[in-house]
C-alpha cells in the first residue's frame, strides 16, 4: 500500500493525537528512540522498510514486540510507513515532530561554543539566565573549542551571536586592514 502523507503530514497527525490523549512527552521520547534504533539495527529497518507485510500485521508485531517501551500512537504511525525510504521518513517524522512539541511546549535549543569548559553550576546558571532572556523554557547544549581564545558563541534555533575574542580579533585585524 502507497501511503498518502509525507512525513510532515504523519507528524501532525502524530502530533495531534498525542497531544488529545496527553501523551507528548511520551509521544517525543518514543519517535526520537525509535529514530535513533532504526539507524542502529538494520533488522528493524529492514522490517520497517518491507512491503510484504500490511499495516495492520506491523502494527501487531510491533504493539507485541516493543509495545512496553514505545508509545503506540508512534508504533501505529511506523507501522504505516514502508519502501526503501522508510527510514528518511521516520527521520522526517521525528524532526518534524519535535518541532512542533517544542513549539508548543515554549523551548527553544541553544547550542553554546565555549572557549573552556566550565562547572555544571555555571552551565545551569548560564541556561536558566538565557531562557529569562527569551522567555522561554531552554535546551543548553554545549562544546568546548579552545580555538575561541575566550568568550563563547551561541546558536540560537537559527541565530547566531558570537562573542568569542577570536572573532574580536579577527574584527580588529579588518578594521586596521582598511587603513
Amino acid at each position: 500500500m502507497k501511503h498518502k502523507f509525507s512525513g510532515k503530514g504523519l507528524a501532525d497527525i502524530l502530533f495531534e493525537a498525542a497531544k488529545s490523549n496527553d501523551s507528548l512527552d511520551s509521544a517525543r521520547d518514543s519517535i526520537t528512540e525509535f529514530d535513533r534504533l532504526l539507524r542502529l539495527n538494520n533488522d528493524l529497518k529492514s522490517f520497517v522498510q518491507s512491503k510484504r507485510l500490511s499495516q495492520t500485521e506491523k502494527q501487531a508485531i510491533l504493539i507485541d514486540s516493543l509495545g512496553t517501551f514505545f508509545n503506540g500512537l508512534v508504533l501505529g504511525v511506523v507501522s504505516y510507513v514502508d519502501g526503501m525510504l522508510a527510514h528518511r521518513t521516520i527521520n522526517q517524522i521525528k524532526k518534524s515532530f519535535v518541532e512542533k512539541y517544542k513549539h508548543a511546549k515554549n523551548i527553544v535549543s541553544v547550542h553554546a561554543t565555549l572557549s573552556d569548559q566550565i562547572s555544571d553550576n555555571d552551565l545551569s546558571f548560564m541556561e536558566k539566565k538565557i531562557g529569562n532572556l527569551l522567555q522561554k523554557e531552554t535546551e543548553l547544549t554545549t562544546e568546548v573549542d579552545k580555538s575561541l581564545i575566550g568568550g563563547a558563541k551561541f546558536r540560537i534555533e537559527n541565530s547566531f551571536l558570537d562573542a568569542s575574542i577570536k572573532s574580536q580579533l579577527e574584527n580588529i585585524k579588518a578594521d586596521l586592514m582598511k587603513i
